[in-house]
C-alpha cells in the first residue's frame, strides 16, 4: 500500500485534517503526519524550526501538504520522491507584498523532486503567481488549476485533484 506524509499547516491540523486522511485511505494510501514541535506562535516567520523539521521524516516519501503545508514541504522535504502541494502559501522573500514572510526564496527547494502544484481557480492573483513560481521552479511538474475551488482543500473538486495526483504517482510507469 502507497504511503503520503502529510505536513500540517498548524497545530492541531491532525484532527481537523482526519476527513482528508480518510479520503487518502479510501484512494487505498496509508498516512502519517510529519511530527512537528511547534514552538512559539504560529506561522515562525523568520524562523526554521518547523522547515527544519519535516526533511528527516520526509526522505523518500510521497510528501503532501497544503497552504503553509505545502510551503513547509516546499523548503523541508528536499530528498522526497515526489511531493503535492496544494495551494502553497505566499510567503516566501519573493512575496514583498506580505508584510509578514520568511526570508527564504521559493528557489531554496529542491527542483530535481518530482511535483504536483495546485491551486484553486477561485483564490486570489497572489496565490495563482505564487503557484505558477512554484509550478515553473520545478523540473517535472504536473499543474492543476482546481475548478471552482478557493482555498478549500474540502472541495470536492481539490479532493478529486488530490485523488488524481496519488494515482499518478502510484501508477508503475512514474
Amino acid at each position: 500500500m502507497p504511503h503520503l506524509m502529510i505536513t500540517p499547516p498548524m497545530p492541531g491540523a491532525e484532527r481537523r485534517f482526519q476527513p482528508f486522511v480518510n479520503f487518502v485511505h479510501a484512494q487505498g494510501w496509508s498516512t502519517e503526519f510529519v511530527r512537528i514541535d511547534w514552538n512559539g506562535t504560529q506561522p515562525a516567520f523568520g524562523r526554521r524550526e518547523v522547515i527544519e523539521q519535516v526533511g528527516p521524516q520526509t526522505i523518500g516519501q510521497v510528501v503532501m501538504g497544503f497552504s503553509l503545508g505545502a510551503l513547509y514541504s516546499h523548503l523541508g522535504a528536499l530528498q522526497a520522491r515526489h511531493l503535492i502541494l496544494g495551494s502553497i502559501s505566499p510567503f516566501f522573500a519573493e512575496d514583498d507584498d506580505e508584510p509578514e514572510r520568511w526570508p527564504i526564496s521559493y528557489k531554496a527547494g529542491n527542483a530535481a523532486i518530482p511535483a504536483d502544484v495546485l491551486v484553486g481557480a477561485e483564490e486570489d492573483a497572489q496565490m495563482h503567481r505564487r503557484a505558477e513560481a512554484v509550478r515553473d521552479f520545478y523540473a517535472k511538474a504536473t499543474y492543476t488549476v482546481v475548478p471552482g475551488a478557493e482555498h478549500e482543500l474540502w472541495h470536492p473538486n481539490y479532493l478529486e485533484a488530490i485523488a488524481t495526483a496519488l494515482r499518478r504517482v502510484s501508477s508503475p510507469a512514474r
